[in-house]
């Protein structure tokens, strides 16, 4: 059983509740990070959603954000009561800049009561904790117009209790830069009696010794007498070698040095016993006054964590407020029967704030009819963007924050899935493939037809046919089967044609546009299949040299004509090669360039040609072949 000194050093510690999961959006931690909401490290936060987003103005605020972040609401009522005060500030820019400006003041309130749990709270802590009471009560005229219900789950009745703790601090402790239980001035004068003589008499101690020096003076006629102290000797009486034979017999020598003698006297003595009791009784007196604020703070506790919660929700609130204002969002319409995700002139925030007025905005629609989306297209495109933006767009409107868009409807959803990049675990002996497979078996596993649901290029992690097999029957098993809302990026095209045949699918891709050779990424979302990757433009553009892009490009050439069944391995240091089946039996395939020098030979007639004319054909055919 827990004493109640043990006890005590727990109320900082909130009470457990039971957390209903039904009311939340799941979300892993691992998709929160994935699709960069949270950050992966202190090092990546500005380039998190949540670094983003992050206006509040105190640190309560900053870490209550993070958790409404990774604990997206599922209940209307409770959505729609967010929207409404996040709403509230925006109509009211007074009220929310008032607020800002109020709160950028509030210290962190709960670290002050773990501060005042484990014995470690200064009078500064007291002071700001003071400050947080007071600047509240300024705040209740602009709180009162909030929505009823904005602050409710926290609770206000239980504060009036703060305010006389509020009026004891600041009558009590003494607020001055510098004032200390040390230096005997850490309270207030005209709180105790008692602490009030013990500080009259330490604070005169000077004027008491200088006027015991000069009567001194007077009585030995030794006018360079000194009454000094020390930290070894305390108080004493120095005077010079040439004057020790006028010292009285009332002088006690206590210490000789080379060019002076030192001396006490009773009446000395009796001062310094009399000022270092009352020095003591002070910095005890002290110290007795302030344990009886801390242990009056510490049974507030639950009160003081009321004030925190208030402070940090309506930091939230105004935060959410504040970067919907910065950045035109929009608020957003949900349902809690609709199967939707509709949106129009959609944006991914965090890459609009660099490349600012070049971003292509979206539009997207995914219902009960046509949930499942396939994405196709080149690299560089904005598919990943495409994704990552829904998604955020998801969890924005179930925090009851406003979104990227102009225009924004959305069902519920219970689960919000995403399988993004390549990574492995080594610690695991896990390969990137077996992460991606692993991660993909989970989402099977717990997907609903009310999730949402991200995946971009599962099964490139294998060969080929492998890769494309897994991706077909996923295809299959979330349009036929889970029925969820659901992106898919791919390269595969084989599965354009399985979409199209699905009633539940929609194929998208992000236009491009190829201008002889040049090709253009127009980034709009458009609803058909993508006619090809552009690849190796792609593979250009990242600065692979020529001779290596030359060689894809025929490659693929022969992987693409109508025998597509070989490929012309190069011999080392020739243009001549031996063909390699790549899927069945070899069947020889010759190059472009080969086919035209054979034509040209085929169509020359050598009998009617000068030595000279075969000559310079004959150079234009070695050319050809370099």
């Amino acid at each position: 059983m827990c004493s109640t000194q043990e006890s005590e050093s727990f109320v900082h510690i909130k009470p457990f509740r039971m957390i209903n999961s039904e009311g939340n959006l799941k979300v892993s931690l691992p998709t929160l990070t994935g699709l960069e909401i949270l950050p992966k490290s202190r090092e990546t936060y500005k380039e998190s959603l949540l670094g983003f987003m992050d206006k509040t103005r105190t640190a309560l605020g900053a870490r209550r954000l993070k958790t409404v972040f990774q604990n997206p609401l599922a209940e209307l009522s409770e959505i729609n009561l967010r929207q409404q005060t996040v709403g509230f500030f925006l109509e009211n820019m007074e009220d929310l800049e008032d607020l800002r400006e109020k709160l950028v003041d509030i210290r962190d309130l709960e670290r002050i009561l773990a501060k005042i749990a484990t014995n470690k709270a200064n009078a500064s802590d007291l002071l700001n904790l003071a400050e947080a009471i007071d600047t509240y009560e300024n705040l209740k005229p602009l709180l009162s117009k909030l929505p009823k219900g904005a602050l409710s789950k926290i609770g206000t009745k239980e504060l009036k209790a703060l305010n006389e703790l509020k009026d004891i601090v600041k009558l009590t402790i003494n607020d001055e830069i510098g004032a200390s239980l040390e230096k005997g001035n850490l309270i207030k004068p005209g709180c105790d009696k008692k602490r009030d003589r013990l500080a009259k008499l330490t604070n005169n101690a000077s004027d008491e010794l200088s006027n015991l020096e000069e009567r001194y003076r007077e009585e030995t006629g030794i006018q360079k007498l000194r009454v000094k102290s020390n930290n070894v000797f305390g108080y004493f009486i120095e005077v010079s070698k040439s004057h020790t034979e006028k010292v009285p017999k009332g002088f006690s020598r206590r210490q000789t040095l080379v060019n002076c003698e030192r001396y006490t006297t009773d009446e000395l003595a009796a001062f310094e016993k009399e000022m270092v009791s009352a020095k003591d009784k002070l910095e005890k007196l002290e110290r007795e006054i302030f344990k009886n604020i801390i242990s009056k703070t510490s049974s507030l506790s639950k009160e003081i964590q009321i004030l925190a919660d208030i402070y940090a929700m309506i930091d939230v609130y105004q935060s959410l407020a504040w970067i919907a204002l910065q950045e035109d969002f929009t608020k957003p319409s949900l349902s809690v029967d609709r199967k939707i995700v509709s949106i129009e002139g959609g944006w991914h925030p965090l890459i609009k704030s660099v490349i600012k007025d070049q971003f292509v905005c979206h539009d997207i629609n995914l219902n009960e009819q046509k949930y499942f989306g396939l994405i196709t297209g080149p690299n560089m495109a904005g598919k990943t963007t495409v994704m990552r933006e829904v998604a955020i767009i998801q969890l924005l409107s179930q925090i009851g924050s406003y979104v990227p868009a102009t225009r924004v409807e959305v069902g519920i959803c219970d689960y919000l899935f995403s399988r993004l990049g390549a990574s492995d675990d080594i610690l695991k002996g896990q390969s990137t493939f077996m992460v991606e497979m692993a991660e993909t078996a989970e989402i099977i596993r717990h997907a609903t037809h009310k999730s949402l649901i991200i995946l971009d290029e599962v099964g490139r992690g294998t060969s080929t046919y492998d890769g494309l097999s897994i991706a077909w029957a996923l295809v299959e098993h979330f349009i036929d089967k889970t029925k969820a809302l659901c992106l898919f990026a791919t390269h595969y095209h084989e599965l354009i044609d399985l979409v199209d045949k699905k009633k539940g699918g929609k194929n998208l891709t992000v236009e491009t546009q190829n201008n002889d050779g040049h090709v253009e990424f127009l980034y709009r979302l458009v609803e058909r299949g993508a006619s090809q990757s552009f690849g190796i433009y792609v593979a250009k553009l990242a600065g692979l040299p020529s001779s290596i892009l030359n060689r894809s490009q025929e490659v693929l050439h022969n992987l693409e004509s109508e025998d597509n069944q070989t490929i012309t391995i190069r011999e080392e240091n020739t243009d001549a090669g031996v063909q390699l089946s790549f899927f069945g039996e070899n069947k020889p395939i010759v190059p472009e360039y080969l086919q035209k020098i054979e034509g040209d030979l085929k169509k020359m007639d050598i009998m009617k040609m000068t030595p000279l004319e075969a000559m310079n054909k004959l150079d234009e055919l070695i050319n050809n072949l370099q």
